[in-house]
């Protein structure tokens, strides 16, 4: 008898873009000087499909990876089940990250620079210390912002190590099981250039960048449903090596899916991944 084919499962989720009505280039303070609005962007919401994995065939789920799609979901447990020691994230989970990146892409060198933790409580505001899921639809760095990370964490190597393949790879892993706010990433492939919108990320010493997404469409959204703490996103936000088929970043963002559930609990690495010759 033959086996019955399931539909992939789409959720109709409200994700925010930038408004094509916004006419100056994008910013966003991450700490507002006095008398400054934090952001001068305009947002557009708009109702996407976005289609859970777990509903595809297995032969269609292998085809989402770095490479082709821009994200990649593995499999892997963690040692750290609470996260909330800052030395032990930054000693032993950087570390296990590290060893993951490297076991995933092949890489010869792995710089994690930074990590946020999510679990911001219901009714409380958000902060730069107490942060929710980011509900706008964006890519972490744009590819001056990428090559530009390696100079400013990396000083004295970062001339020989620019001359090699570099990624910016973006860990995301819940640290309970994700059903009020799940991340939602777009796939490459289905992403025009016109859909990416530099925008300028304002620390009190530098100016970074990051890509805003305007709505399209073609674009087409994937999620993870009832994501666990043993299910980790790679994000790819920097590719230094472009070549035909490759996909260089990954739109991605939070959407609500159950309002009512606890508050989503997540931690994300961001890494500089190198491949040297």
């Amino acid at each position: 008898m033959p086996t019955a084919v399931v539909a992939p499962t789409a959720f109709p989720a409200e994700l925010n873009f930038i408004s094509p009505a916004l006419k100056e280039k994008p910013y966003y303070y991450r700490t507002p000087p006095p008398g400054k609005p934090a952001s001068n962007i305009v947002i557009e919401s708009q109702n996407v499909p976005i289609t859970d994995l777990r509903t595809l065939p297995e032969h269609e789920r292998k085809e989402f990876t770095l490479d082709t799609t821009g994200f990649q979901v593995v499999e892997h447990v963690s040692a750290e089940k609470d996260f909330s020691d800052e030395t032990a994230i930054t000693s032993s989970y950087y570390k296990e990250t590290e060893e993951l990146l490297k076991s995933v892409t092949g890489a010869s060198r792995v710089f994690i620079f930074d990590h946020t933790l999510r679990r911001r409580r219901a009714g409380e505001p958000e902060t730069p210390e107490n942060r929710g899921p980011g509900l706008r639809a964006h890519v972490d760095q744009t590819p001056k912002a990428g090559a530009a990370r390696v100079f400013y964490h990396l000083k004295e190597e970062a001339e020989r190590l620019s001359k090699g393949r570099v990624q910016i790879i973006n860990v995301w892993r819940p640290i309970r099981p994700v059903v009020a706010a799940p991340l939602a990433y777009g796939d490459y492939r289905t992403f025009d250039e016109k859909d990416l919108v530099a925008s300028d990320l304002i620390y009190p010493d530098r100016v970074g960048e990051t890509y805003g997404i305007r709505y399209n469409a073609a674009q087409k959204w994937y999620y993870l449903k009832d994501q666990t703490p043993g299910e980790v996103v790679l994000l790819k936000c920097y590719e230094s090596e472009v070549k035909e088929g490759r996909a260089l970043l990954t739109p991605h963002s939070a959407f609500v899916a159950d309002p009512d559930a606890p508050p989503r609990q997540s931690i994300e690495i961001r890494a500089l991944v190198f491949y040297e010759q």
